[in-house]
């Protein structure tokens, strides 16, 4: 479209979508992916992939408006979301073969050659004429009904917790229409209805309440590691590590006898591993937690549960070195940091509550920001302030249903970001599919550290969960 500015104008972009938004525009973070394997029960029956592909992504296109929104002014602080007036399925979906069969190992190479290259992709191509998300089917070898779908999504319209909610439509949709007497006409362009209503943005279903008087985190005077400056280009690299579905019930046994949740569990892991990499002089690691704040949004739960948009914050919590003993025989390494890092969630959760009931936000110190793109620039060759963080969003479920009430089941998912310029050097992402095992992924910006710096972060972490303990 030769003047995007024309498009129907929908509402502003609330200040959590901003931060998306201009990150985007400048290139300090393309997308977010998620990633999930598919297998139809009784594959005889179906029609063709493409046509009950197409067929269940309208059913989904049509259920969540936000994904006919794409920005507008991005860097700008007026920025808006406008309506696309129709959506060709054929240039947003597209089709691929895997080279190879797909084995439940360890690693899916193929599939994070994929994923890095699609994180290194942003939405400007085609501005104004295609959604800013974009939807990959790789087919399995010789299986005509067996493939994964991956929704990669531009963080402004949804967060981790959206690629879920996305995937859980999806795959009822695609029951839908695989159980249909007759399909749709088969047409793959969406015309979009002028009545489309976005919901409110974050800070008008959620008061944001600032803690005036915050505790310090840190322990001060610590040496602590963070990679290379805050720099440009921005270049993501990727990889991810599968777990069997055996060895993560064996962990998530670990963590609840520990009375921990997976994410300090996971946070514990993680710093455990970057210490056994960096120098011994490094005394501790910043870690960056993000909390999902649909449960105190200002929506009917079920609504809340179901809505693809931007609603997080998130915690830093410092795990100190001498948080793990090398002689460590208990069933957790690291334990005491686990316990520190469940304490902090607990306290930002429960604990320290504002006066309306809501846990207090850092999100909302970015409304005093008037210029987010000015704030954003001038960030470039500091320091950052994090080394890792752990994004854990769940498993992938319908409540009060099974796999087996599904024709289309879904197993392994992979959660997957591009880097963020000003984020921490290390980026985990986690999600448990729904065959209950686990994909950890690694996502970091080449130049702030190094690739084999990376590797062998990723093998301390995969030797724990070989281990007798796990």
């Amino acid at each position: 479209m030769d003047n995007v500015h024309q498009l129907q104008k929908l509402r502003p972009l609330g200040r959590s979508e901003q931060l998306s938004a201009v990150s985007h525009e400048l290139g300090f973070f393309q997308n977010v992916g998620m990633s999930a394997h598919y297998c139809l029960s009784k594959p005889s029956a179906a029609p063709d992939l493409r046509h009950i592909i197409h067929a269940a992504l309208a059913h989904v296109i049509r259920k969540h408006d936000i994904l006919s929104a794409i920005p507008v002014n991005e860097d700008s602080p007026d920025a808006y979301f406008a309506r696309l007036p129709s959506i060709d399925l054929t240039r947003c979906v597209s089709f691929i073969t895997r080279t190879q069969p797909m084995v439940q190992c360890e690693e899916d190479y193929e599939l994070d050659r994929f994923l890095q290259d699609e994180h290194n992709t942003s939405f400007k191509s085609s501005y104004g004429t295609l959604p800013f998300w974009r939807l990959v089917i790789l087919q399995d070898v010789g299986a005509a009904f067996s493939f994964t779908a991956s929704f990669i999504f531009y963080h402004g319209i949804g967060d981790g917790a959206a690629g879920l909610i996305f995937h859980k439509s999806f795959r009822t949709a695609l029951d839908t229409v695989s159980s249909s007497a007759s399909l749709a006409d088969g047409s793959t362009q969406i015309e979009v209805s002028t009545e489309i209503q976005l919901l409110p943005p974050l800070e008008q279903l959620h008061p944001l309440p600032i803690n005036g008087n915050p505790a310090n985190f840190r322990t001060e005077g610590l040496q602590e590691w963070t990679g290379n400056p805050i720099q440009l280009p921005c270049t993501s690299r990727y990889r991810s590590l599968y777990l069997s579905s055996a060895s993560s019930a064996n962990f998530a046994r670990i963590c609840k006898e520990n009375s921990l949740t997976l994410t300090s569990g996971l946070h514990a892991i993680m710093a455990g591993a970057l210490f056994d990499v960096l120098p011994s002089t490094v005394e501790a690691l910043t870690g960056i937690i993000p909390i999902n704040l649909r449960p105190w949004l200002d929506l009917p739960r079920d609504v809340a549960n179901d809505a693809i948009g931007t609603f997080i914050d998130a915690i830093k919590v410092q795990i100190r070195r001498s948080d793990y003993d090398l002689n460590d025989q208990t069933t957790m390494r690291g334990l005491p940091a686990a316990r520190h890092t469940s304490k902090e969630i607990k306290t930002y959760l429960t604990d320290n509550l504002s006066p309306s009931g809501e846990p207090f936000t850092s999100v909302a110190f970015f409304k005093a920001i008037p210029d987010v793109a000015f704030a954003f620039k001038s960030m470039v060759g500091t320091n950052r302030d994090a080394a890792f963080e752990v994004s854990n969003i769940g498993r992938f479920t319908d409540y009060g249903q099974t796999e087996s009430d599904f024709q289309w089941h879904v197993g392994r998912m992979t959660f997957s970001r591009s880097s963020v310029v000003f984020g921490a050097a290390v980026t985990t992402s986690v999600v448990s599919g729904g065959d209950g095992a686990l994909t950890i992924s690694f996502s970091w910006q080449q130049g702030v550290v190094e690739d084999s710096f990376v590797e062998l972060v990723v093998g301390r972490v995969k030797d724990y969960f070989k281990s007798d303990r796990s």
